[in-house]
């Protein structure tokens, strides 16, 4: 066997620990096994230039197709690419590249209304102790005492039950907690807490919120980046990885538990309880989220029809999936809607239940957008593969939004300024910025229709020639952290054009299909963490919503999240669930006529 080697692994406040690891290894391999993300976007197929790290020791040479991802300043600073760097002897692997992902906090506008809460009450109620001269089970007694309830009590809650219940112990007055009137989960000396979990898994982020069951507070939130994206960043790649490997759904399946149980645990211990007090969870996601979460195959979104294993409401117990909550805990998954349109877009459409009998659409976007056009009453949806470039992937400054990153763009005269995540120095430029810079470009006439430079994108920004076409230099290598310039170019500009021509093509379709034209719109309704933070204005000038009033376009925040707390709360909510689900109408845009035509007409700006 080979002997093993020494990395020192060095983040950016310089405190290394050390790793041992075979030769041959490559630098992505060994920070994954570290429990690192690189921020790769593309699954380590070696074609996103995304996971620079700094490296120094016995490592492989630079190779031509590393050469082709990294810009020239890159390579002179000693920059490399994790999933093509090998490590043959002993190395040092510096961080300071890497993303600090920080997902923004998600606008969760939901506030406790009056509704059936969960279907919670508490009664007390009391038992006689044991008897010296005859002896009935615990159990026994709290059946007599409890008649017209069904128990469904853990063996853990019978344990410590039992160490309280002393022979000769006079009455013990308990608190039970009932389920949907009927079902006693459990009973406890005090009054303990009921908790309640919603989780909304996305293709990037998964945000979950802990509830009190009894009045629908949210009681602690937590949101993380979601490790799948160490198998692809979007949703084909990862489909793609667990069919190509023999235990790659499986792996996909338990990374997202236990990404789920660390957020549960930061949340319990924020509020000093613990998880076991969970009783009740929902999830929202899009199908295949839900399929990877419930480690159910995923096959079926290989090809057409793109049919998963199930598409209505869900109940199933959560101690199935190795959640961290009581183990008699149920979990709810909401219906979906048809193809790749989701949980989360049913949960989008219960925060606008009342809005039903006016005309709005509403816009999911994220690396797989979801779009609805509702027409007083008749509702259309389908999704469309944006891509991970409106969220910063796929372009060669991008980065997701996190510390560093530029999140607003803005011209003063002819003087860019840049509003930068946590302050000081840039790293890349996330979403919400490039959807600022290219209205900005369009505006002072910087970029052709057709998305090409024009002369005077000079006036304002350093032009250059560069391996991608003409770039323009947004931040020089002295006003950024990795000392490389931050540039956006025409490859870029690409890329944002196949998205934006995915989402636009798909309003353009639902649309017509609902008998809507632009002027007919009341609201356009931006939901999820990264539609919360765009201009709408800006959004308009791109060309990716029609031609409306501005004033018309409304941040709703983390709609789906408050959909999946509004369905733990209430009964009607997860009827209304399965009614839009049944009534609404799923669009498969590859199979409409139109949509070749209209997609090559939205590319354009």
């Amino acid at each position: 066997m080979a002997d093993q080697i020494r990395v020192k692994i060095i983040p950016a406040d310089g405190r290394e620990s050390i790793f041992w690891t075979l030769p041959g290894k490559t630098v992505q391999q060994i920070l994954e096994m570290a429990g690192l993300d690189t921020g790769g976007s593309c699954g380590g197929q070696k074609n996103c230039g995304k996971c620079k790290v700094r490296v120094e020791g016995d490592v492989s040479p630079l190779e031509a197709t590393e050469q082709d991802l990294l810009m020239p300043e890159e390579i002179r600073t000693g920059e490399r690419l994790a999933c093509f760097c090998t490590v043959h002897g002993e190395t040092k692997i510096f961080l300071d590249l890497i993303e600090e992902y920080t997902v923004k906090k998600r606008a969760l506008k939901y506030k406790p209304g009056i509704m059936n809460r969960s279907g919670i009450e508490r009664k007390t109620f009391f038992i006689p102790g044991q008897q010296k001269e005859v002896s009935t089970p615990i159990y026994d007694r709290l059946q007599a005492a409890l008649p017209e309830y069904k128990l469904e009590l853990s063996l853990a809650t019978l344990n410590d039950l039992h160490k309280i219940d002393r022979p000769g112990r006079p009455t013990l007055e308990l608190q039970a907690l009932v389920f949907d009137q009927q079902v006693v989960r459990s009973i406890d000396r005090e009054k303990q807490a009921a908790l309640g979990l919603a989780l909304d898994i996305g293709t990037t982020s998964l945000f979950a919120a802990l509830l009190d069951l009894e009045n629908g507070e949210v009681l602690a939130m937590a949101s993380q980046s979601n490790m799948q994206r160490i198998y692809g960043q979007d949703i084909i790649s990862r489909l793609a990885y667990a069919q190509e490997n023999r235990n790659g759904a499986d792996a996909l399946h338990k990374i997202m538990i236990n990404n789920i149980n660390a957020m549960i645990d930061d949340m319990v211990s924020q509020i000093g309880l613990e998880a076991n007090r969970i009783f009740k969870l929902s999830v929202v996601g899009n199908p295949v989220m839900l399929h990877f979460f419930l480690g159910l195959d995923t096959a079926g979104f290989n090809g057409a029809p793109y049919s998963g294993l199930f598409s209505s409401a869900l109940e199933i117990s959560a101690d199935q999936l190795g959640l961290q909550a009581s183990p008699l805990a149920r979990l709810l998954v909401l219906p979906q809607l048809g193809g790749f349109v989701g949980a989360d877009t049913t949960a989008c459409l219960l925060t606008l239940q009342n809005r039903f009998d006016t005309t709005f659409l509403l816009c999911d976007i994220g690396t797989n957008g979801e779009i609805v056009v509702c027409n007083h009453g008749e509702i259309w949806a389908s999704s469309a593969a944006a891509g991970p470039a409106l969220e910063g992937g796929a372009l060669s400054s991008g980065m997701r939004a996190g510390w560093g990153a530029i999140e607003r763009v803005h011209l003063d005269g002819k003087k860019a300024t840049f509003q930068v995540i946590g302050g000081g120095l840039a790293k890349g430029i996330c979403g919400s910025g490039v959807i600022d810079l290219m209205a900005v470009l369009l505006e002072n006439d910087c970029i052709r229709p057709d998305g090409s430079f024009t002369p005077l994108a000079a006036d304002y920004f350093p032009l250059r020639e560069g391996s991608q076409g003409q770039e323009i230099i947004l931040l020089d290598k002295d006003d950024t952290v990795s000392h490389t310039p931050i540039v956006f170019n025409q490859e870029d500009i690409r890329q944002l054009q196949l998205a934006k021509g995915a989402i636009r093509t798909a309003i353009d379709i639902l649309m017509k299909k609902a008998h809507v034209k632009a002027s007919d719109l009341e609201s356009v309704y931006m939901a999820g963490a990264f539609g919360s933070y765009l201009d709408g204005a800006n959004l308009i000038r791109i060309g990716l919503l029609p031609a409306i009033n501005r004033e018309r376009v409304v941040n709703v925040g983390n709609a789906a999240a408050e959909g999946a707390i509004m369905a733990i709360l209430s009964d009607d909510c997860m009827t209304e669930a399965a009614r839009i689900s049944q009534k609404l109408h799923h669009i498969e845009l590859a199979n409409q006529p139109d949509f070749q035509d209209l997609f090559l007409h939205n590319l354009n700006f």
